[in-house]
């Protein structure tokens, strides 16, 4: 690799597809729930009501409600978890130079890029390369005698040659521990 002209490792386009199919079809059937339990609730308040006036038991209706409302909070947390997997999908791209690597999230604000795992490592740096749940995880701290801040953990989705990325780093990373 010459100098001046790094490596770039994007999803490729049929992951970004399937991304953007699974972004799609979540909000399809969350938007479906979401009319099918709004369409519901009156019933349930026009027979709590009926219920309360005869003086029937009203904790099962009350239930019913409280399981409502609580599938529309877990599907909106859902949805939007969806949303930011398609932006890390979407707008996700690792760079690789002579001196490191980094980490893009260009479609989310940089606060929340820098939380979700944006950032830059020199090779020294990397001391772990693990997968945790979907995410593919290099960890700073390959440095020791470095001060200051603690180097940051890099976090990306899929890149469309991840064999290259992950045999690239094993090469070029002297701090590299590896889990048995």
């Amino acid at each position: 690799m010459s100098a001046g002209s790094p490596l770039v490792f994007r999803p490729s386009f049929a992951q970004r597809a399937m991304a953007m199919l699974l972004f799609a079809g979540s909000w399809l059937v969350g938007v479906r729930a979401l009319a099918q339990i709004m369409e519901r609730l009156p019933h349930l308040r026009a027979t709590l009501h009926v219920a309360e006036t005869a003086g029937d038991p009203t904790w099962s209706y009350w239930v019913a409600i409280a399981a409502a409302l609580g599938a529309v909070v877990a599907g909106s947390l859902l949805l939007v978890g969806t949303l930011m997997g398609l932006l890390m999908v979407e707008g996700s791209q690792v760079l690789v130079d002579d001196l490191g690597l980094s980490v893009e999230h260009n479609a989310l604000p940089t606060p929340l890029a820098r939380r979700l795992g944006a950032g830059r490592l020199l090779w020294k740096q990397i001391a772990r390369l693990q997968r945790v749940g979907p995410f593919f995880v290099l960890r700073g701290g390959g440095d020791p005698g470095r001060g200051g801040n603690p180097d940051p953990d890099l976090r990306f989705l899929l890149v469309e040659e991840l064999e290259r990325l992950v045999l690239t780093v094993l090469e070029r990373s002297p701090n590299l521990k590896h889990d048995e």
